[in-house]
């Protein structure tokens, strides 16, 4: 079979445009997402998470820098949930599925501990999130604006990031891109500061000082 040497430029330029197609998929967003984002984190906050979002389509370096800037934004204590999520963080923009659940997972177990302190009663721990999140509701009802937070989070990323396997609009790669769980990683980490600065025990299971 003959070579003809335009043939390497054609398939440089369909890997060039697979490429390109991918990195745009990376950034999709659903707006409810987004907006959570907005309405959480500080303005400043915002734009990092989206700049850091941005990098992680560029090259190499740019890559990797935004994953060490994530990996220092999502950072333990705690050991775990933390810990699992920075493994997943590694394998962006690629892989996002795990990462959301692990962050999620972080707040499931905030929300639950700020429960328990006011209510004390252990079977808290074995309800799912949505649950956990009205019961958090029930026991600090001044907590309104946090428990709306949380209930957002719970129907646009943890619950689908566990349950929902089919692809939005759009998007034939993956249900969640990286834009998302970079937002989200912006987002669980204020979320989780929020319920450290009202529950002791929350504060003290943050720190990894407490195993309930």
């Amino acid at each position: 079979m003959g070579y003809y040497p335009f043939e390497e430029g054609i398939a440089g330029t369909l890997r060039d445009n697979h490429k390109t197609s991918e990195s745009s998929s990376y950034q999709l967003a659903a707006n409810e997402i987004v907006q959570l984002a907005l309405d959480v984190l500080a303005p400043e906050q915002y734009e990092e998470a989206e700049l850091v979002a941005k990098q992680l389509t560029g090259n190499k370096k740019s890559r990797e820098s935004a994953r060490a800037r994530l990996l220092e934004i999502v950072c333990p204590p705690p050991k775990r949930p933390i810990y699992y999520a920075q493994h997943e963080i590694q394998f962006l923009p690629r892989w996002t599925r795990d990462a959301l659940r692990d962050l999620g997972d972080y707040v499931d177990m905030m929300v639950k501990s700020a429960t328990y302190e006011s209510q004390q009663d252990k079977r808290i721990f074995r309800v799912s999130f949505g649950p956990a999140i009205n019961a958090f509701n029930e026991h600090w009802p001044e907590q309104g604006k946090l428990t709306n937070f949380l209930q957002r989070y719970n129907r646009f990323l943890y619950r689908p990031a566990k349950h929902d396997f089919k692809l939005p609009r759009g998007r034939v790669h993956h249900r969640f891109t990286s834009r998302e769980v970079v937002l989200s990683a912006y987002v669980t980490m204020k979320l989780g500061e929020m319920l450290a600065h009202i529950s002791k025990l929350a504060n003290s299971v943050k720190q990894d000082k407490e195993d309930i």
